[in-house]
């Protein structure tokens, strides 16, 4: 049975969700607390996990009903042709197999999907694994910090229990300050763009790892969204500048005009995604 190349990719991706999550480590403060937190992220990966193959399982059904419905439509021509051509003693034989196709068409059929339920069938498929992909983005975050660096997973998780977001929306605003503070430098120097974005990253990551267990849960996710979201798209934007200026220096050292227009193409796309991700960063950092 043929399964859609797109559908393929998709429970793929799902695939890689529920393989990575039982790799799942945790926080520490100390040994015991590392070996406890280990087991609950596990946990918490595996669910999500879980969940996203149902979600999948649940969307991608109406697709393999269609492909099926068209496997045994061309079964039935070819059980019909090999009748009509075939030897006689095995006419017969032939017959009674496109009998069954077509009776499994037929029940087939009953679960089958017209073109625009199949798009949205895949696209409830995306949804699943959008819904199911930030929280294991996170706890995956976690279960990194916890094996590297114990003791900051720790305080991590010291700050979460005392303080909860409250830690984390100081630290938002000051990135999200700051960030617009560079792209508001870019647009009025843009042949700077990229200075202050490794400060920006290193901050971005710090911010990150001290807030790791409070970034396990969705609500403190989606208040931290637009202003990480944000500054990631900065700190994209910079590097695509740094590729076009790249490139427009292999325009001008290119021997011939093969590798000019080569070098050309790869400074023209650096330039695109560098204004689409800025773009980006300023829609985001104006939530």
């Amino acid at each position: 049975m043929r399964v859609p190349a797109d559908l393929r990719f998709l429970l793929a991706l799902g695939a890689i969700g529920l393989a990575l999550g039982p790799a799942a480590p945790a926080r520490a403060q100390a040994p015991a607390d590392v070996t406890a937190e280990i087991a609950r992220l596990r946990v918490r990966l595996a669910d999500n996990g879980a969940q996203e193959q149902h979600c999948l399982a649940g969307a991608t059904q109406p697709v393999w009903t269609a492909s099926l419905a068209t496997d045994l439509k061309a079964l039935q021509e070819r059980a019909r042709q090999a009748a009509a051509e075939g030897a006689a003693a095995d006419a017969q034989r032939w017959r009674e197999l496109m009998r069954k196709a077509e009776a499994l068409e037929a029940r087939a059929a009953v679960n089958a999907r017209t073109g625009a339920e199949l798009f949205q069938s895949q696209q409830i498929g995306l949804d699943c694994l959008d819904r199911f992909g930030g929280e294991r983005e996170a706890l995956r975050a976690s279960l990194e910090v916890a094996v590297t660096d114990p003791a900051g997973y720790g305080e991590s998780l010291r700050q979460a229990r005392e303080h909860g977001t409250v830690g984390l929306r100081q630290d938002l605003a000051r990135l999200r300050e700051q960030s617009r503070a560079l792209s508001a430098q870019w647009k009025e120097a843009p042949t700077e763009a990229g200075a202050g974005a490794t400060a920006l990253r290193a901050d971005l990551d710090r911010l990150r790892r001290r807030h790791t267990v409070v970034l396990e849960g969705e609500a403190a996710r989606a208040l931290a969204e637009p202003s990480l979201r944000g500054a990631e798209a900065l700190v994209a934007a910079a590097a695509a500048w740094e590729r076009e200026r790249a490139a427009a220096g292999r325009v001008a050292a290119a021997r011939d005009e093969a590798g000019r227009r080569l070098a050309g193409r790869e400074r023209d796309e650096a330039g695109r995604l560098a204004r689409e991700y800025w773009t980006t960063a300023e829609r985001l950092l104006a939530r």
